[in-house]
């Protein structure tokens, strides 16, 4: 049963004219394995955002789609791409989108100008890296950006028109643009640190948020005042040079955005005609601030959200190790945030959701925050996956089989495979025993899940 104070969770809430059956949503994440060669997405692609609405979510919000492949040219099948080949991606986001409407649950297309300096050396050709301004690879600063044209900053918003369009078409129920947020390409533009243009792109604040702006924009002439349009924002930087984060706690320049400027931003960017703000902090140049490890306390995003809340009219939505239901109940009723926001909670346990609004929190499978299976992956080019989740990247592959006829099952030892074996086998419908000698669940995992920090 639902706990009284965790139905502020299950309220409906807007985002422009669009009603969400709660306040939950999936946050976005790269879905590497799960896009065929028509930058479209495969069955494997369609199976785990379905999943996350079975869960039980009100709004997912896919991992980035590209809107075009000409300028960074990403090696296909790799990312979503709407204008890539859009009758397949229409046939195959319709198939999708269909059976998550089936469940009450909206989804939004997330569209990227792409990484710029923030790209992964090798993920592109070292002759298409591009930049607001020529600048060193976040990772390896022998490689060096070009400067994008103007022309080349207006066919982008161009391409994020026409992708929208084919989003709407597709059946998405809006899309969120990606990104002012992370220090990705959009967002480069936005701080004078990384954007030293002399054209009507860079310099003064105006010019500098004017390629967001002109965006939203155009998506809005194009598809109607009331298709949602959300923003991937982060209102602070936290970054103090190249490759040069600052720590929690630690009083260093600001050479991203600095607090001010991100709240005069984000009402700036509401006015432009964004319909929410999806928000935390960081860029990848701190890029532990955006991918938050065990070592962070849930939350820590409402500071900077309830800030943003403060300034802005528009919902905002709130991750940061939010699955505990106390800590998100909190952050609404306190108006900190509009709605919560999970990512890797959902790798972990697709029905998170569900299982909080049954009362069954103690059930849900929580997120580790170690990054191996989701932000590890993509860095490997691997599909994804979960640490703790094998099914996840997998829901059809894995999926359990249904018993043609239950027996009693005695699974010896009580380490990871034992586990696992017993889980499986008792979903099934099972009747199993466990035995572990040691009196201790866990196995191996026990001394391996010291991190190397805390040695």
């Amino acid at each position: 049963m639902l706990n009284d104070k965790h139905k502020v969770l299950f309220e409906p809430m807007k985002i422009g004219s669009l009603n969400l059956k709660n306040r939950y949503s999936m946050a976005p994440m790269g879905t590497l394995g799960c896009v065929d060669g028509d930058g479209a997405y495969n069955k494997r692609g369609q199976d785990y955002y379905i999943a996350r609405a079975k869960g039980g979510v009100g709004l997912i919000i896919t991992g980035v789609q590209m809107v075009e492949n000409e300028l960074e040219q990403f090696p296909m099948p790799s990312l979503p791409c709407p204008s890539y080949n859009p009758t397949t991606y229409i046939r195959s986001a319709k198939e999708m989108n269909e059976r998550i409407h089936s469940y009450g649950t909206k989804i939004f297309a997330q569209l990227t100008a792409g990484w710029g300096r923030s790209c992964i050396p090798g993920f592109t050709p070292a002759d298409k890296s591009i930049a607001p301004s020529k600048a060193p690879n976040r990772f390896d600063p022998s490689i060096e950006h070009r400067e994008l044209t103007t022309d080349e900053i207006q066919y982008f918003i161009q391409k994020f028109v026409e992708s929208a369009m084919i989003a709407k078409k597709a059946g998405y129920d809006g899309v969120e643009i990606h990104a002012v947020h992370e220090g990705y390409l959009l967002d480069q533009f936005t701080m004078e640190f990384f954007n030293q243009r002399t054209d009507q792109y860079g310099g003064s604040f105006e010019n500098r948020y004017r390629f967001a702006v002109e965006i939203v924009e155009g998506i809005k002439a194009a598809c109607g005042r009331n298709f949602p349009v959300s923003l991937r924002y982060s209102v602070k930087g936290n970054t103090k040079g190249f490759g040069q984060g600052i720590l929690p706690n630690e009083i260093a320049e600001e050479v991203g955005r600095d607090m001010d400027e991100g709240l005069k931003a984000a009402k700036y960017l509401q006015d432009a005609g964004y319909d929410a703000l999806n928000v935390d902090a960081g860029t990848y140049d701190a890029w532990y601030w955006n991918h938050p490890a065990n070592y962070f306390e849930p939350g820590m995003y409402q500071p900077y959200c309830k800030a943003v809340s403060e300034v802005v009219n528009i919902p905002v939505l709130m991750a940061g190790r939010m699955e505990n239901p106390e800590l998100a109940s909190h952050a609404v009723t306190a108006k900190i945030a509009d709605g919560i926001s999970m990512g890797r909670p959902l790798l972990a346990d697709p029905d998170v959701v569900n299982k909080i609004r049954r009362g069954r929190f103690n059930e849900v499978r929580p997120c580790l925050s170690c990054h191996l299976g989701c932000l590890g992956r993509m860095a490997e080019i691997g599909n994804i996956s979960c640490a703790v989740n094998p099914r996840c990247g997998r829901e059809e592959e894995y999926g359990l089989l249904p018993l043609t006829k239950k027996k009693k099952i005695v699974v010896i030892g009580g380490g990871v495979g034992g586990m696992e074996a017993a889980r499986v086998a008792s979903e099934r419908g099972h009747n199993v025993v466990l035995f572990e000698q040691s009196g201790n669940l866990g196995g191996n995992v026990i001394p391996g899940s010291q991190p190397p920090i805390q040695a």
